[in-house]
């Protein structure tokens, strides 16, 4: 299998609730390609709904150190901050959202985010 499709598969596996295949597929990913950010992202939501937070927080923000300019990635690694209380830590990674993607769904949801600080 491709990458591409690869990643694709991994994806399909983690939004249908089949978390153990979606883990298998982005480690895979991971070890041929450390530098996958899509794939890091991938595998830290799929950790983080296996109830593997540490790992998942790590997995996060790996990704978004490959890639600090996606929003999409800081904006799940400041919610999955929240969720596990890490407030001091979610509220910049939030206002870095709005400032970085005004306009955007991303930004926005940021914003809605930073209303409970």
């Amino acid at each position: 299998m491709a990458p591409n499709e690869q990643l694709q598969a991994a994806h399909q596996n983690r939004i249908g609730g089949q978390y153990d295949e979606a883990l298998v597929l982005y480690r895979q990913l991971i070890g041929s390609d450390s530098e996958d950010a899509e794939a890091w992202w991938g595998l830290g939501l799929s950790l983080m709904n296996t109830g593997e937070f540490d790992e998942g927080i790590e997995a996060l923000e790996r990704a978004t150190s490959l890639a600090p300019q996606c929003a999409k990635y800081l904006l799940d690694l400041g919610k999955m901050q929240t969720m596990l209380g890490m407030f001091d830590e979610a509220k910049p990674v939030f206002e870095q959202v709005v400032a970085m993607a005004p306009g955007s769904k991303e930004a926005d949801d940021a914003a809605n985010q930073l209303r409970y600080y």
